[in-house]
């Protein structure tokens, strides 16, 4: 069954309830006045035909002064009347918001995002004749197999970040064939997918790009699927049950997509046997691994050139005891994070420069005991870390250690916080972004770039910002923070100045090298900068 099903439901429940004696939307219930609001009208058409479209979710965000980055707080919607028209207030204080984002919404139609620069004093936009494009169909049908009735087709949109399409419209679509091996997609857009075929999870057919705007019927004849037989040892050449075999296909274009073929596990005789799409050596790979032994990787695989016996190396095992604080809750955790002795442990603010460990086990704190297994004849740095505890650090010789390692942790967290001040006003600095510098230990081991906005917080409205759970030690923040400002004109005749105008809006970066030892700090934050923080005074 197709998953777009679920998204055309809530869409059209969206419509409905905005259509159904709602206009418009305020923030918390505001009521505007003549002078503090501004209307939006506008109207959408077909981009095709030109006919009007009715239901079209219309949901506006106004853009702050005072923001680093776009709101994109969707707060103020309506729906479109049969006549594809809209009309709605949003707030319109220039020394608040200085532009706002249309985002328009149609299960047939593409969305699509349009941004305005709002003018002090003006209070009506007319936008005009909005012209969307309808979403895109594809047709196809897979034949090769003796049945191809029930089969999953799944889309998978490429990765293209750059493309606002990526955020609006659904990622994956999946569908099952009829009888006959047809399917059919819609709701799709101007966008290339990968196709993948499979029965029972295993994929059968694959298609590294598809364009629906340029190919709006496919036919897919499946490969031949080949068999993979071996026999997986230890060192010694007794079987190995239990070890986890997976085919993946890599991808072939930077924005396309892999996928886990199929995957498989060992009998108690330590055999397995695998059917693998028909696939290229240079694009596919062979993972055999088990908990306790070093996992082995086969690129560029020959299915036909496979040996029949896969050895896996047994892993060296590191034990210890920890000793935790008596006031952590017994139902807590701690974790105990593993890196090569050569690991960089300096905090960091580059998302490019993840210093991840190898592996992370979880403890319940219950357990005083612990074991890792599955390392290498090496040297190792391990860390105990946990909600309430400070990172405690141990070096490990994982060849020569053959008694259990003791792991004390006794200091609880520490907080980073205070108050970010402009320094020639000494008002607070509202919405500032705080980024924090993060040591390796706060990382895991699948860290990409995308999930370190843990690391980020904003001040409040009296510039305030805490980040908590810190072992005690140095941090550096990254303060970003708009400076806006409004300027008055003067009339000619009367001598006297105009309400502001225009705006300036200046974003300010600070970095702050700061210990986390508990104490609150005032950062000051301007041209006339000249303290970069000091303790708050605990007469405030």
């Amino acid at each position: 069954m197709e998953n777009t099903f679920s998204i055309r439901a809530i869409l059209l429940l969206l419509f409905f309830s905005t259509a159904s004696g709602i206009c418009q939307t305020p923030d918390s219930g505001e009521q505007y006045t003549a002078q503090s609001s501004a209307a939006i009208h506008g109207a959408f058409i077909d981009a095709e035909d030109g006919h009007p479209i009715a239901d079209v979710l219309a949901r506006v965000a106004s853009e702050k002064i005072e923001r680093v980055y776009p709101d994109r707080e969707f707060t103020h919607e309506t729906a479109t009347d049969a006549e594809g028209a809209f009309s709605l207030n949003i707030p319109n204080k220039p020394q608040t918001y200085y532009a706002f984002s249309l985002m328009a919404l149609h299960p047939q139609y593409q969305a699509k995002l349009l941004r305005q620069e709002m003018a002090p004093g003006k209070s009506r936009y007319d936008l005009g004749e909005i012209k969307l494009k309808r979403t895109l169909s594809l047709q196809g049908n897979v034949s090769g197999g003796k049945n191809v009735a029930e089969l999953v087709v799944n889309l998978k949109m490429h990765t293209k970040p750059a493309n606002f399409f990526r955020a609006a419209a659904p990622i994956e679509h999946a569908i099952e064939t009829d009888t006959e091996g047809n399917f059919r997609f819609s709701e799709l857009y101007p966008i290339e997918y990968t196709l993948t075929i499979s029965r029972d999870g295993i994929i059968i057919g694959f298609m590294e790009a598809i364009h629906p705007q340029k190919q709006a019927q496919i036919s897919v004849y499946l490969p031949k699927l080949e068999t993979l037989r071996a026999t997986v040892v230890d060192a010694q050449g007794h079987p190995i049950a239990d070890a986890q075999i997976y085919a993946t296909r890599h991808r072939e274009t930077p924005s396309g997509h892999g996928a886990l073929l199929t995957a498989a596990q060992t009998d108690e005789t330590g055999r397995f046997q695998m059917q693998v799409l028909e696939t290229e050596a240079r694009l596919l790979s062979l993972e055999i691994s088990k908990k306790g032994y070093f996992a082995t990787i086969y690129e560029n695989v020959d299915i036909g050139k496979m040996p029949p016996i896969i050895s896996l190396e047994k892993g060296i095992t590191i034990t210890g005891h920890v000793s935790l604080p008596r006031d952590i809750p017994s139902d807590a955790h701690y974790t105990l994070k593993v890196f090569p002795a050569y690991t960089q442990m300096e905090p960091n603010l580059n998302p490019l420069a993840l210093h991840k460990p190898l592996l992370s086990t979880h403890f319940p704190v219950t357990e005083s005991t612990f074991v890792v297994d599955g390392l290498s004849a090496e040297k190792y740095i391990l860390y105990l870390v946990g909600d309430g505890l400070s990172a405690t650090r141990i070096d490990v010789d994982a060849p020569t250690n053959a008694e259990e390692v003791l792991i004390v942790a006794e200091r609880p967290g520490m907080t980073l916080e205070g108050q970010i001040l402009w320094a020639d006003t000494g008002e607070p600095v509202r919405n500032a972004i705080v980024s924090r510098s993060w040591y390796p230990w706060e990382l895991h081991p699948y860290d990409v770039s995308m999930t370190l906005d843990r690391f980020e917080t904003e001040t409040d409205a009296q510039g305030n910002f805490k980040f908590c759970n810190l072992t005690e030690a140095r941090y550096q923040l990254h303060i970003r923070a708009i400076h806006a400002e409004l300027e008055n004109a003067m009339d000619v005749l009367s001598g006297l100045q105009t309400p502001p105008t225009t705006y300036q809006r200046t974003l300010v970066h600070k970095l702050v090298d700061i210990p986390a030892c508990g104490t609150a700090y005032y950062i000051y934050l301007g041209q006339r900068d000249g303290t970069p923080f000091v303790p708050v005074s605990t007469e405030n």
